[in-house]
């Protein structure tokens, strides 16, 4: 019982680490490609490493100030309208440390 507490504790000070540790940034990307993942069912091989329990719509982009490749998750909806070369705004968060982008959504 007492494990559990200890390991729920750094889980959440690590957690509130690196929301602290990020910083908001947005700006102009182009769209570079879509991927889709199709969502596993309990039993099933695994073919692709990032399958999850639900489907996924990915949409590439490259951000125009900075060259920066993000892959944001995306509705289908959203997803479906989106073609290569069009442009999009693109709110994301940046590790102050370490560079990685922790989350990325389209406006």
């Amino acid at each position: 019982m007492l494990r559990t507490s200890v390991r729920l504790c750094i889980i959440i000070i690590f957690v509130m680490i690196c929301v602290a540790g990020c910083d908001k940034k947005s700006g102009e990307a182009v769209v570079i490609g879509k991927d889709y993942v199709a969502a596993t069912k309990e039993g099933e091989e695994i073919k692709d490493e990032r399958a999850t329990n639900h489907e996924q719509w990915i949409v590439k982009v490259r951000m125009l100030d900075n060259g920066r490749r993000i892959d944001v998750r995306a509705d289908q909806a959203q997803w479906e309208k989106l073609r290569e070369n069009h442009r999009v705004k693109v709110n994301y968060r940046v590790g102050k440390y370490t560079g990685t982008v922790w989350s990325a959504e389209i406006e």
